[in-house]
């Protein structure tokens, strides 16, 4: 039992790898994927990817918007974001948000856009935040 799996971001392939399972975040929730899945295109949210390698232990990381398709035990998520938690500084993360709820207290002087952007960008970095928590190694 398994399926080829992808996770590519505009910077890389993030992972590539034959797995027995993924659990990513849709847009109904999480979505749970296995072999001989129906064929479906759905969009993806900001949140927790888990998957568990054939030959390893069940891995996650944290993902952005995107989509993903699923075919013939092909599992393809395409994400702007895509961090393991290694990968991610709490210390530059919390301070990111710090500046954009600085710059959101003075959201009657920005566009539309500009909020939007603004908040999306907030929501992605608490998400951050809080799986590098949720995953910090222990003694760290």
């Amino acid at each position: 039992m398994s399926m080829e799996f992808k996770v590519i971001t505009p910077d890389e392939v993030a992972v590539a790898a034959t797995v027995e399972y993924v659990y990513l975040p849709g847009s109904l929730g999480e979505m749970g994927v296995l072999e001989h899945h129906t064929a479906l295109i759905t969009s993806l949210e900001p949140g927790e990817l888990r998957y568990k390698p054939l030959d390893g232990p069940e891995e996650s990381m944290v993902v952005g918007t995107g989509f993903v398709q699923v075919n013939d035990d092909h599992v393809l998520m395409v994400t702007d974001l895509a961090l393991n938690s290694s990968q991610i500084d709490e210390g530059s993360v919390e301070r990111a948000i710090q500046e954009a709820q600085e710059v959101l207290k003075a959201r009657s002087e920005m566009s539309r856009e500009e909020q939007a952007r603004f908040e999306a960008n907030l929501t992605k970095q608490i998400m951050m935040l809080n799986f590098k928590r949720k995953h910090k190694s222990p003694g760290r």
